[in-house]
């Protein structure tokens, strides 16, 4: 009798192994007409370049790899005709019809790319088209499907509208701005058009102890102070130091202060920090004004902090004492009311 328990959880963990392992897996399932070649190329855009093919059968095929993080390809056939697929782990995604006019299912952004090309698919007039790609990305700033749509409309022209790109670009969230396509579009608009940024880019930061910071995961707290600060300026020490005396006594529950130094050397920076812990953290990259973060917030003068969201939306800069205590208290209470 133990022998067949013995033997039954076996193939159970055989069949939950097996099942992980399936899930990890993107499947693209297709079923075209009207094209005469016998193969598919597949154009990856991001998170990098690369190029595939498929050898469809009588317009059949399937299509599967096993994706690190949300890939964005195309099928583009012999005529140059492409449609566009978002790729992530476990994702099932399904394709009928012809390059003219696909119809397109599947997780995320395959349904909301669709949803586009219904909305534009009896429309001739090209600046109709434009608006309603435009009303698509600002109505959905939290989809890849923008990304790629403001990159098909409005950067592959002769001649982009650099202010328009900039106005539509800015509401998009900040995981969005950070795939590739979308930050190739970004580096064509001259700061000038820049407005201030609403949302910081991605930032991959080492604590002290080696492992990444979190910007979204389940267990971080709420809302980010970063705070930049660096030992050769006693402002910002106090300002530092006034930081962690609050913290100490009061927003403990939602606030973590990240503290951003600007020193260039080791031992300097050492000298001057706390014992990190789960609300109090203390880096530095040892690159001073030449970081990414600090030309992004266009940030000239220490002391200075910016307050952000799990999604890195800025909610307020230059936040100290009573002032950042009310605007906590103000954000938790609008919290509550959304609940």
């Amino acid at each position: 009798m133990k022998k067949l328990y013995l033997l039954l959880f076996s193939a159970y963990l055989l069949f939950c192994l097996d099942s992980c392992q399936q899930s990890k897996e993107f499947e693209l399932k297709g079923e075209l007409n009207g094209f005469t070649s016998d193969m598919i190329l597949v154009v990856f855009d991001d998170p990098e370049a690369r190029l595939d093919t498929i050898y469809p059968r009588d317009g059949k095929f399937t299509y599967t790899f096993t994706p690190d993080t949300l890939n964005l390809f195309r099928l583009v056939n012999d005529s140059g005709k492409s449609i566009p697929v978002f790729a992530d782990k476990g994702w099932e995604v399904s394709i009928k019809g012809s390059f003219a006019r696909p119809e397109i299912k599947g997780n995320g952004p395959n349904d909301e790319y669709q949803e586009f090309r219904q909305a534009i698919q009896t429309l001739t007039n090209p600046t109709q088209i434009r608006q309603q790609a435009e009303t698509f990305i600002q109505s959905h700033p939290q989809s890849y499907a923008s990304a790629y749509i403001l990159w098909q409309y409005f950067s592959q022209t002769e001649n982009p509208d650099l202010t328009l790109l900039a106005k539509l670009s800015e509401p998009l969230t900040g995981k969005i701005k950070d795939c590739r396509i979308l930050s190739e579009v970004l580096q064509k608009i001259p700061d000038k058009e820049k407005s201030n940024p609403t949302y910081l880019n991605y930032i991959s930061i080492k604590k002290r102890d080696g492992e990444y910071l979190s910007w979204s995961g389940s267990n971080q707290k709420q809302y980010s102070l970063l705070n930049f600060w660096a030992s050769w300026n006693p402002e910002s020490l106090n300002r530092k130091d006034s930081l962690y005396a609050l913290c100490q006594t009061t927003l403990k529950k939602n606030l973590r202060v990240v503290n951003f130094s600007l020193d260039y050397q080791k031992t300097e920076w050492l000298d001057h920090t706390e014992k990190d812990s789960e609300q109090w953290i203390e880096v530095c990259d040892y690159k001073g004004w030449d970081n990414p973060i600090i030309k992004q917030l266009q940030v000239h003068d220490l002391p200075f902090n910016v307050l952000i969201d799990r999604n890195r939306k800025i909610l307020g800069c230059n936040l100290y004492g009573n002032e950042l205590r009310d605007k906590l208290e103000a954000l938790a209470a609008e919290d509550k009311k959304t609940k």
